[in-house]
């Protein structure tokens, strides 16, 4: 346990030293802007339930952002955890433990961007709560995809191509699972079948990044 938190503060450090995070706020931001923009606005009445799947496209930048931090420094952090014998897959939970963490706020943050730029009513709190509560099994499924990519992206010369190449066709069942959760929230409908789709998503990835990270971090 001691050694899982020293790796979960050293790839903390990894995220904040490389402004990751800030950068994500300001990309969350921008997207938000952009799409508002560029969506038309009937008689200025409030569309939530379009807007939603652009920000669940948000989170999937916003990983591949964070990700990013990591691409330059991973052959150093190699050597590092093999000379203190750490083992590879003790780093891939520590890392897709900060990269679930980090999702958090900035799921919370795109929702609240959104009623700001759109100028929506904000649904009630039985709505909203889940709404917001989507980041936490979503999370559970984008970050150990993003670390399993980011594990076979970083021995190729086009390390940012490859990653956005395998990161968003590996998401996109997920990142459709919860839009549909999205929409059938707002609908006051049953989401357990987008929650089950995204929960197996999650287990499979966790699983695959326990089998494979190692081998696809050293080949």
């Amino acid at each position: 346990m001691k050694i899982w938190w020293a790796l979960v503060k050293n790839e903390w450090r990894l995220y904040v030293a490389g402004r990751g995070l800030a950068f994500a706020f300001i990309l969350a931001l921008s997207l938000l802007a952009i799409f508002r923009f560029g969506m038309p606005v009937e008689g200025g009445e409030s569309r939530s339930l379009e807007v939603f799947p652009v920000v669940v496209y948000c989170v999937a930048n916003l990983q591949l952002l964070l990700m990013a931090t990591h691409w330059e420094s991973e052959g150093f952090a190699y050597r590092y955890y093999a000379m203190n014998r750490v083992s590879l897959g003790a780093l891939f939970f520590a890392k897709t433990t900060v990269s679930y963490l980090t999702q958090l706020p900035l799921w919370v943050f795109c929702i609240a961007g959104y009623f700001l730029f759109f100028q929506a009513d904000v649904p009630p709190t039985s709505v909203l709560l889940p709404v917001l509560a989507t980041a936490l099994h979503l999370g559970l499924a984008l970050a150990p995809a993003g670390q399993l990519v980011a594990a076979v992206a970083q021995h190729s010369a086009q390390k940012n191509f490859l990653a956005i190449a395998l990161f968003l066709p590996v998401c996109l069942p997920v990142l459709i699972a919860a839009t549909g959760r999205l929409t059938a929230l707002l609908q006051g409908a049953e989401t357990l079948r987008y929650d089950a789709l995204i929960v197996a998503a999650a287990l499979i990835f966790w699983g695959a990044g326990n089998l494979l990270f190692a081998y696809l971090f050293e080949e």
